[in-house]
């Protein structure tokens, strides 16, 4: 951990070190609120960046602040690894979606369901949007004052965004969200991997054209040589 960013009024940015996907090496959390803070994506497993996150949140409950809320964007393991023990450290319950709180290891406490909000008074409020196609739980968190929206991993300041079929990963779900999230016009995208994201809507458009790009040459590749394996296919499509 290097320390924490304050990204707008009431709203800092932490990178922890978590397991996840190379060139990413970190997963950013979200403490937002003044008096009542909410901790998105506590996802960081181990112990002395949890030790680093535990303080930042020390330092705000000792100017009187309390953890209200642990918000999860979706249930892979470099999103969720402090979840449970952060609730037990503070008593915050957990909330995330239904389609997630089947996928995790421990209880959720409060079911988001799209359009669902968490108002953590003096004017900040975190609506949830379900985004699915990552994974079918995913859910998208925007602060209503600051416009500011923490993406998870529907785009990627680094690396890039997987679509698993073996892991209920869905391409045209996928491209559906990403075309709500445009619509809802964030002031800016933070993702869970990499930088803050200042121009949301090229990046949506950018990451909507990539795989429609994508899409496109697997059927040309398909219509070339129909009987092809699909090993093949990719392999000419790549």
């Amino acid at each position: 951990m290097q320390g924490f960013e304050e990204i707008a009024e009431g709203v800092r940015l932490v990178a922890l070190r978590t397991p996840t996907l190379l060139p990413a090496t970190a997963t950013n959390t979200l403490v937002v609120g003044r008096r009542r803070l909410a901790v998105i994506e506590p996802a960081t497993p181990f112990a002395d960046e949890q030790a680093a996150l535990d303080q930042l949140l020390a330092g705000l409950v000792g100017l009187g602040a309390e953890v209200a809320a642990i918000l999860l964007t979706h249930h892979h393991r470099d999103h969720t690894g402090y979840a449970a023990a952060l609730r037990e450290r503070t008593g915050a319950p957990i909330h995330a979606h239904a389609a997630t709180a089947e996928r995790v290891d421990f209880a959720v406490d409060v079911v988001l369901v799209d359009g669902a909000e968490v108002d953590l008074g003096e004017g900040f409020v975190v609506s949830a949007m379900h985004t699915p196609g990552h994974a079918p739980g995913h859910l998208v968190y925007t602060e209503r004052r600051t416009g500011l929206a923490y993406a998870g991993d529907m785009v990627a300041g680094v690396g890039t965004i997987l679509i698993d079929p073996e892991d209920d990963g869905d391409m045209i779900a996928y491209l559906a969200s990403l075309e709500r999230m445009a619509a809802a016009k964030p002031r800016a995208l933070v993702p869970a991997h990499g930088p803050v994201l200042d121009d949301p809507q090229a990046v949506l458009r950018r990451y909507r054209a990539h795989r429609l790009m994508r899409e496109d040459r697997v059927l040309a590749a398909i219509h070339a040589a129909p009987r092809a394996s699909m090993d093949s296919v990719f392999e000419k499509s790549s």
